[in-house]
């Protein structure tokens, strides 16, 4: 009897210490630690969440293109190679080609988790990359075309940019394509290299990073209004989700939320940092009169929705009620928006 005591004795204390143990979840960026984008995650959202559950689960951050080439993240996050990504959404189109959403919309995380927006994209994310949707992070700043010449504008008040060299990525070259310009795919890192040698005469860019990286030595008129926004959203690879206890799963659901709307904040102020910085530096602001700037952010999200009908054509009507509400948005059907 004292033997069968001792065993169940023994058999609770190691099932105690099963459950106690942390869940180790690893964690990729897009980007390697030294940039903003990776670095203010690793910050804000996977510190705190470490300190918060600690005994509980653990992330750890395993590095980003240095370890996995970026465009190859989701697909390790998919087979479950990696836990959690966190990423720009654009990267996973060749999957998910409503990633594009994310690019085009006019509402804020916070209206998108209201008016069911999370919803549809929480379905698309399970069954086209195995993953749980948590959170679209790092809103604010937009993007824009910066120049080495001031900007010569047409008659109805749009940028003349037809003979413009432009760097851009994948993907911003959908609006690059709308208004009319020459779009050059560079990655980042040889951006400063192609303005130094004339490469290229102008550069598409987020309002933010730019001083860091050096840009403003060679592009002196920023196009305003911005337009589009980032797309970083945090994913965690379905099966692994699962098979986490409620309590961590519920912890990962407040974190991503509490970061989601620390990090729009913290980007807006970032954006205004770099605005300043920029002028400090002489940099013009070539603001574009109000019609023409209208119709040049509505080019912009177009082209976007217009990308995502050439590949899933029913794609914009379920989507862009919830990420694209605007009364004179309209699901775009082709490219043919011209400059």
């Amino acid at each position: 009897m004292r033997k069968s005591l001792f065993i169940v004795i023994v058999g609770a204390l190691f099932g105690s210490s099963a459950i106690a143990e942390e869940v180790d979840l690893t964690f990729m960026t897009a980007w390697n630690r030294s940039i903003e984008f990776a670095q203010d995650v690793n910050e804000h959202f996977v510190a705190p969440f470490n300190t918060r559950a600690k005994g509980i689960a653990r992330i750890r951050y395993i590095g980003g293109p240095e370890v996995i080439p970026q465009r190859q993240m989701v697909y390790a996050l998919r087979r479950g190679v990696v836990d959690m990504y966190f990423g720009a959404a654009t990267y996973m189109l060749g999957l998910a080609p409503e990633a594009d959403a994310f690019l085009a919309a006019s509402v804020t995380p916070t209206e998108a988790r209201a008016n069911g927006g999370f919803d549809a994209i929480q379905d698309i994310w399970a069954t086209k990359l195995n993953a749980y949707f948590l959170g679209w992070h790092q809103t604010g700043p937009k993007l824009h075309i910066f120049t080495k010449t001031v900007p010569d504008l047409r008659s109805n008040g749009l940028p003349e940019l037809t003979t413009q060299r432009i760097r851009t990525t994948p993907t911003y070259r959908a609006f690059l394509d709308s208004v009319g310009t020459i779009p050059v795919d560079i990655p980042s890192g040889e951006v400063y290299t192609a303005l130094e040698r004339g490469t290229v005469d102008a550069i598409a860019w987020t309002s933010t990073s730019m001083s860091d990286q050096g840009f403003q030595k060679f592009v002196k008129y920023r196009i305003d209004p911005g337009v589009l926004g980032l797309v970083m959203t945090l994913q965690m690879n379905l099966d692994r989700w699962q098979n986490l206890p409620a309590d961590v799963r519920a912890l990962l659901l407040s974190e991503s939320l509490r970061y989601e709307n620390g990090s729009r904040e913290r980007f807006l102020k970032i954006q205004e940092i770099e605005k300043a910085r920029l002028v400090e530096d002489g940099m013009t602001f070539f603001e574009l009169p109000a019609d023409a700037a209208s119709i040049y952010t509505q080019r912009a999200s177009d082209a976007v929705w217009a990308r995502m009908a050439r590949q899933i054509p029913d794609a914009p009507a379920r989507l862009q009620p919830f990420f694209d509400p605007r009364p004179d948005a309209r699901p775009a059907i082709s490219s043919g928006l011209g400059p």
